[in-house]
């Protein structure tokens, strides 16, 4: 008896040696701001905020690392609001987009008169032809601001023919796989083809440029391999080039798009050291969202949020099969005596006030 008495004060000692503190905490200034600007109107309903002056933070970083910013590409589906897109395009002086989706395509083209447009993914046939379908026919004429991706020689010959029945000139771009291995050119052989059917149908396809992304590069877990990655990716695309500019000189020109990075690893690319890439792509580092928190980011600022109302507020934490320990748990931390529920799903962020 004397030794389970001791067993189990042992046992309530390290419960409350090793019981967790209490996370919770209001908001701090900052959010606190961000909660005072909220309208009135969008009570009971998730919101999302922008802030300029962190935007305008990341794009000086941008400006930094690049230097001239005119030949940055700005991918929409990151940043799905015209007046954002706009606000960020006049900042950098650019005129270049990066579009995802037909319907967005569609709509952007609309509202983006002057852009050039450049896919970040090859769209099925189905999809150019809904695209042209949907394209009001008083500006046809537009489908010369897009470059479409094109990632295999299969597809370049459906353009073709899409080209044709519609009499009509496609600007095209071609994958290159300079590391990530999702599409794409992956061999001198493979470009040749590509690059000699355009050469034989110039009155339907036009070459615009490359595009390689290498998004794997940000993700490597040690720096050597992020920088060897880095180099291997820009040989790989100068390689290619070198082909063009060698091989088909007739389709070579100054004002080709060859576009490469995106938000990871833009900053691996400052003007004197991007070989022929000349076209860089980003994104999500103008609002830096919690999935970009990485060191080549390290010096962004975050700049969107979600504030969303707690919908109920619940006294300790029921968990299904575990109902008979919701008084333990409550007492053991004080973080599961309330439960609050919120208008919302599953968001990668971090929650404000803090707490557990």
């Amino acid at each position: 008896m004397f030794w389970a008495v001791v067993f189990f004060l042992l046992i309530v000692s390290l419960l409350l040696l090793f019981r967790p503190e209490d996370k919770g905490q209001p908001h701090d200034e900052y959010f606190s701001t961000l909660s005072s600007k909220l309208p009135a109107s969008v009570s009971g309903l998730p919101h999302i905020m922008v802030d300029l002056e962190r935007v305008n933070h990341n794009l000086l970083q941008v400006r930094e690392h690049l230097g001239d910013t005119t030949n940055i590409r700005v991918v929409a589906k990151s940043l799905p609001c015209p007046q954002l897109l706009r606000y960020i395009l006049e900042q950098l002086g650019s005129n270049r987009l990066m579009v995802f989706h037909q319907p967005f395509l569609n709509q952007m083209l609309k509202q983006f008169p002057g852009c050039d447009f450049l896919l970040g993914k090859p769209f099925p046939i189905h999809l150019l032809e809904s695209f042209y379908d949907q394209l009001d026919p008083a500006h046809r004429e537009r489908i010369g601001q897009i470059q479409w991706l094109i990632d295999k020689q299969s597809r370049l010959e459906q353009y073709l023919l899409f080209a044709r029945q519609n009499r009509l000139q496609l600007r095209v771009s071609i994958e290159l796989n300079i590391g990530l291995h999702r599409g794409g050119v992956a061999s001198p052989e493979q470009l040749a083809a590509m690059l000699t059917l355009i050469r034989a149908n110039r009155d339907f396809l036009k070459l615009s440029g490359f595009m390689g992304y290498e998004s794997h590069i940000a993700k490597a877990p040690f720096a050597s391999m992020r920088i060897n990655a880095r180099i291997r990716a820009q040989e790989t695309y100068d390689d290619y080039v070198t082909i063009l500019r060698t091989d088909y000189p007739d389709l070579f020109r100054p004002d080709l798009c060859f576009n490469c990075a995106g938000s990871k690893t833009y900053q691996l690319y400052p003007l004197e050291s991007r070989g022929a890439i000349n076209d860089i792509s980003i994104g999500s580092a103008f609002v830096q969202p919690m999935s970009f928190d990485l060191p080549t980011l390290q010096h962004h600022q975050p700049a969107l949020f979600i504030s969303t109302p707690v919908l109920k507020k619940q006294e300790g934490l029921t968990i299904p099969y575990l109902e008979r320990l919701t008084h333990l748990l409550s007492w053991f931390n004080d973080n599961f005596r309330q439960t609050f529920f919120i208008n919302g799903g599953w968001w990668k962020a971090s929650p404000s006030p803090p707490g557990d």
